[in-house]
């Protein structure tokens, strides 16, 4: 795997809105932070995770295939499992935006 900022890990993300050891995942959670100020923090269904492609804007997308972040991978894991579990999805950051993605 390349040397991207995202780190493929089962396990639990650590949030105070996370689930308990061995629940499913309640959320999808997108945050957006541009030049240091919160843009966007937004909860969808964990469901949601399946469509991942299509939530991300066209422009992100192109970064995070730049950064050799394997999108396509992810979403055909997320859509193998019948039950998805809290964890980091993964993170991308530009000199003017971060964004991280994860389900709890």
């Amino acid at each position: 795997m390349s040397s991207c900022p995202y780190t493929w890990v089962r396990g639990l993300f650590a949030s105070g809105k996370a689930a308990a050891p061995g629940e499913p995942a309640k959320n999808l959670m997108v945050r957006v932070v541009r030049d240091g100020e919160e843009r966007v923090r937004v909860a969808l269904p964990s469901k949601s995770a399946k469509w991942l492609i299509e939530l991300i804007p066209a422009d992100v997308v192109a970064k995070i295939r730049k950064e050799e972040i394997p999108l396509d991978a992810i979403t055909d894991d997320l859509n193998r499992q019948e039950v998805l579990y809290p964890r980091p999805i993964f993170a991308l950051e530009d000199e003017h935006r971060q964004v991280q993605v994860w389900l709890e």
